[in-house]
């Protein structure tokens, strides 16, 4: 039976519409989430819709992982460790290639900020339409971090995901669209419009031909090193947790709390 808690599901207009429900954590990815997310994939298949929209709920479409649960948590008191990594890496990378290969669209409409894990589950979508106010991002390269699904370069092109998985910088979405992060962007009362509006027009083209181009093009990146390179970021994305940097944001984290930990991350310096 399908009962999410961490995100809401329904069916509008022949698509399935879910938005990711935890607005006082922004969105961020727990494994409870993720796990309801990937079974709300499958059963928009079930369910037979022509297409999925996928959004936030409050102020953000997702903040990126939750950094409470990486690496262990405040209450256990523990670091993190690798064979930790690898098993939380085992349940929360499948979403996304369950999103890569579903046989029908999904459309991202994203709605504030989407940040690391957040900015990787938005482009892994087939279409990505932006609110004005969204912002974009891979901020946790600044304590070490590594993507976890690295998708960056397979969407933006080479040049542009250097700029951002060097720097931690986030941009906005008027610049998100400048440099191909997204389809387009629009005012942000007018996000959810465009989503469907996007799916009016698939519903022109006949859902087997939709499925297999969407197939052909998986192929091309793939062909260009997608899978390996999510798969192998993945690992990486583990051992980066166990860097001088990495140890020393999670002591922060246990020591003086989340807030504290990002503050270091975002000012400052590294050698």
């Amino acid at each position: 039976m399908f009962d999410p808690t961490h995100l809401t599901y329904e069916i509008e207009d022949s698509t399935a519409l879910i938005r990711l429900d935890r607005p006082g954590k922004l969105n961020a990815l727990s494994e409870a989430l993720v796990a309801e997310l990937d079974a709300g994939m499958h059963r928009a298949v079930d369910d037979g819709v022509r297409a999925v929209v996928l959004t936030g709920t409050g102020e953000a479409f997702s903040s990126g992982y939750d950094l409470t649960e990486s690496g262990g948590t405040p209450e256990s008191g523990s670091l993190p460790s690798v064979e930790d990594g690898l098993d939380r890496q085992r349940r929360v990378l499948p979403v996304f290639e369950t999103i890569h290969e579903l046989p029908v669209p999904v459309i991202a409409a994203v709605n504030g900020h989407a940040l690391a894990g957040g900015s990787d589950l938005a482009l892994t979508c087939d279409l990505t339409i932006a609110g004005e106010s969204a912002t974009f991002g891979y901020p946790g390269v600044r304590m070490g971090g590594l993507s976890l699904s690295l998708v960056y370069p397979f969407v933006m092109g080479i040049k542009h995901a250097r700029e951002l998985m060097y720097t931690g910088k986030t941009i906005d979405a008027a610049e998100a669209e400048r440099i191909g992060m997204v389809n387009r962007t629009v005012p942000d009362e007018e996000l959810m419009d465009a989503a469907f509006e996007e799916v009016d027009a698939i519903k022109k083209t006949p859902r087997a031909t939709l499925r297999i181009t969407k197939h052909m093009l998986n192929d091309v990146v793939e062909m260009q090193g997608y899978r390996p390179a999510v798969r192998n970021s993945g690992y990486m994305a583990t051992l980066s947790h166990q860097t001088e940097y990495g140890k020393t944001f999670f002591e922060i984290r246990e020591n003086e709390g989340i807030g504290a930990a990002i503050e270091w991350m975002n000012e400052t310096d590294k050698p």
